[in-house]
């Protein structure tokens, strides 16, 4: 009779323990974001997660907005966003991008009060354009504006973050190429979107806030 009331024991821790990963595994994790995102294989970097790539080539802050439906139907336990590169080289004021970055970040807190939400820096670029004067001058341009914009962004995070599970991930410097504030060559393929070396340079930057 021991015998059994001990085995019955066991079943039930191990139920128990099987639930609670099932349920660890469902929470599902959304990444938001451009091209960057849309190419990054993030089951492959992420396994044991329920990840779902909302990343869409070409998105803009404005575009990610516009379909936040999509994300809030997914109810995530985390949402990583990494927006603004096309903003910024399609022109668009870093005062527009961060009106727009509020409008998200107000949606989010207001629909989904229980999610935590990781706000990943903008990256810089490192754009081949000729001749080399003009090279100069419209990375420089792009680039200084990444970093404005992403000090802006890091600032309206923290306006947030008190009372609502909000936080910024600087990971910008460690794509930096050393002396200048271009993208670091080995990690991009274009001057923009990353080689495999700059996808594991990323995951090593969030990877702790993703599990």
């Amino acid at each position: 009779m021991l015998k059994i009331k001990v085995m019955f024991k066991i079943a039930v821790v191990f139920v128990l323990l099987t639930s609670v990963a099932v349920a660890s595994s469902n929470e599902k994790i959304v990444f938001l974001g451009d091209s960057l995102t849309a190419f990054a294989d993030l089951n492959e970097m992420f396994p044991n997660g329920n990840i779902i790539n909302r990343g869409v080539y070409g998105d803009t802050s404005r575009d990610m907005y516009n379909r936040l439906g999509a994300v809030i139907n997914d109810a995530p336990k985390k949402i990583f966003i990494m927006a603004g590169i096309n903003d910024i080289i399609r022109g668009q004021s870093v005062e527009d991008l961060i009106l727009t970055y509020n409008k998200i970040l107000n949606v989010l807190i207001s629909k989904l009060p229980n999610t935590e939400v990781y706000v990943i820096s903008i990256l810089p670029v490192n754009i081949e354009v000729e001749p080399p004067d003009l090279y100069i001058k419209y990375n420089s341009y792009i680039n200084t504006n990444v970093i404005i914009a992403n000090e802006k962004i890091k600032q309206t995070v923290l306006k947030y973050k008190d009372k609502h599970k909000i936080k910024y991930l600087d990971i910008y410097g460690a794509f930096v190429y050393t002396g200048t504030i271009k993208l670091n060559p080995p990690l991009t393929n274009d001057g923009v979107h990353l080689t495999h070396e700059g996808y594991a340079t990323w995951k090593q930057q969030i990877e702790r806030y993703v599990y």
